[in-house]
C-alpha cells in the first residue's frame, strides 16, 4: 500500500475537467486547464511526471489556493461567490494528486509515506471545510480522505485508549427555582408527536427513541473515534461561549482536540460545535439513523435535515439563542442542562442589536443581572436535563441555553 498511488485512481478525470469551464472563476481557468490536461495525460498514459514539472505545478496550484483563500476571507462568507469555493476544492484535489506523485518520486520509506498521507488528509479537510462540493463529483474529497485515512490506520498501530467514562455520581437533575420542567414522553408514536408536540410547537424530551443507534456504544470508545476520525482536521471553538471577547476558532486534528481538551484538564474550553462532521466523514453516518419525526414539515417540501455534532468537555455553553428551524437535539453520551423560553418572551431576553448576534440574548439565565435587564424577571423559563439516549425537540425560534455538565456528545437535526 505504501508505494502505490491512491488518489489519482479515485479521481474521475473526465468529470473533473468539466468543472473548469462550468464552475471556476475566469481568472483561474487558463492556469488550471493546462495543468489538468497535462496531469490527466500523464495518468492516462501511465507516465510518472518529471520532478521539476511536479514542483512547478505545485507552485502554480499553491498560488491559486492563496489567491482563492484571500478572496474567501475578504468579507462576509455568505457574500463570497460560490465559484471561489469550487475553485478551492478543485485546487485541493490537484494539489493532493501532485503531492502523492512527489513523494512517490522522492521516498521509498513507508513511514515517510504515512506522514505524507496524513499531510494530504489535512489539506483535503481544508478543502472540505473551506471549499464547496463540486457539482458533478460532490463526494470526491470526503471519499479521498476516507481512503487515505484507512491506509494510515492499516499501516500504524493506533494507541489503545479506554472507553470515555462519564462520572454521573455528582449529577444533580433538580429543577431550579423559577423554572418549569420540560414535558417528557417515552417513545411517543408518530401520531402523538405530530398532534401534541410538532403541530402546537411544544418543547419536549423524548425518551427511548434512539436506543438502536450504534453510536451510543461506539462513540464512547475513543479508540473507535481515533481510527475513524483521528487524522481528520476539524474546526474547534476555543472559549466557553461564542459571545465572550476571547472566543476564537482553531483547526486541529480530531486526535489533537481529544488529547488537549477532552482527555486533559485545560484552562480553556475547546468545543467541536455546530459542525457537519458527517458530510466530512460519511462513514460515521452508519452509526445513527435520522429520526422519523423529521419527516413532519411546516411546508410542502420534504428535505433532508442539516445534521451537526456538538462534542466537548464539561463546561461548554451555548448562550441563550434561537434557531429558525425545528431542532431535535439527540444525546449520545454525557449530560446537558437545557433552559428554554417561548418566542413571546423575546423582548424580555434583550437580544443583541447587531446583525450577527440578533438571534442571541444578552441575558445569562444562570446569572441574571436584573438591574441591567429588569424585564427579564417577566420571562417564564422551562428547564430539563438531557441524558444519554434521549432527544429534545426545540420548536423554531424557541430560545435555548445549553450547558454540558459532563463530557458530552450530541447530534442535532435541523429541518423546516
Amino acid at each position: 500500500m505504501c508505494n502505490n498511488t491512491i488518489i489519482e485512481k479515485l479521481v474521475p478525470w473526465n468529470l473533473l475537467t468539466e468543472n473548469i469551464q462550468n464552475y471556476l472563476p475566469i481568472e483561474m481557468k487558463i492556469h488550471l486547464t493546462t495543468l489538468t490536461i497535462s496531469l490527466k495525460s500523464f495518468i492516462t498514459n501511465k507516465i510518472v511526471p518529471p520532478i521539476i514539472w511536479i514542483e512547478d505545478s505545485l507552485l502554480l496550484v499553491e498560488a491559486c489556493l492563496d489567491k482563492t483563500w484571500e478572496i474567501l476571507n475578504s468579507g462576509y462568507w455568505r457574500f463570497v461567490s460560490v465559484e471561489y469555493r469550487y475553485c478551492y476544492s478543485f485546487c485541493t484535489i490537484l494539489k493532493a494528486v501532485l503531492l502523492e506523485f512527489q513523494y512517490k518520486n522522492n521516498t521509498k520509506e513507508c513511514t515517510k509515506n504515512i506522514t505524507l498521507l496524513k499531510s494530504i488528509i489535512q489539506q483535503i479537510d481544508k478543502g472540505i471545510l473551506l471549499g464547496a462540493p463540486l457539482p458533478n463529483v460532490p463526494c470526491l474529497l470526503p471519499k479521498i480522505a476516507s481512503e487515505l485515512n484507512n491506509c494510515t490506520i492499516k499501516a500504524l498501530e493506533v494507541q489503545d485508549l479506554e472507553e470515555l467514562v462519564v462520572d454521573y455520581k455528582n449529577f444533580n437533575d433538580s429543577i431550579l427555582p423559577g423554572f418549569v420542567e420540560i414535558v417528557q414522553y417515552v417513545e411517543p408514536s408518530m401520531e402523538l408527536f405530530y398532534k401534541e408536540i410538532f403541530m402546537p410547537k411544544v418543547p419536549a424530551i423524548l425518551k427511548g427513541c434512539i436506543g438502536h443507534w450504534k453510536a451510543l456504544n461506539h462513540w464512547k470508545n475513543l479508540n473507535y473515534l481515533i481510527k475513524v476520525a483521528g487524522n481528520r482536521t476539524v474546526p474547534i471553538e476555543i472559549g466557553s461561549r461564542y459571545t465572550d471577547e476571547d472566543w476564537t476558532q482553531q483547526l486541529l486534528t480530531f486526535s489533537e482536540f481529544l488529547q488537549k481538551y477532552v482527555l486533559t484538564k485545560n484552562d480553556q474550553v475547546g468545543y467541536l460545535a455546530q459542525h457537519q462532521l458527517f458530510d466530512q466523514i460519511p462513514e460515521l453516518k452508519d452509526d445513527f439513523i435520522v429520526p422519523e419525526y423529521c419527516n413532519f414539515t411546516d411546508n410542502d417540501d420534504v428535505e433532508q435535515p442539516d445534521i451537526n455534532v456538538w462534542f466537548g468537555p464539561s463546561g461548554t455553553i451555548s448562550p441563550l439563542h434561537f434557531d429558525p428551524k425545528n431542532n431535535l437535539l439527540c444525546q449520545v453520551f454525557g449530560y446537558k442542562r437545557v433552559i428554554l423560553y417561548n418566542p413571546n418572551d423575546s423582548l424580555n431576553l434583550y437580544p443583541y442589536d447587531t446583525r450577527l448576534l440578533n438571534n442571541t440574548a444578552q441575558v445569562d439565565p444562570m446569572n441574571p443581572n436584573y438591574e441591567k435587564w429588569p424585564n427579564f424577571s417577566k420571562a417564564k423559563g422551562l428547564m430539563g436535563y438531557l441524558k444519554p439516549g434521549e432527544m429534545l425537540y426545540i420548536p423554531p425560534k424557541w430560545w435555548h441555553h445549553v450547558t454540558s455538565l459532563t463530557p458530552s456528545f450530541s447530534v442535532s437535526f435541523w429541518w423546516s
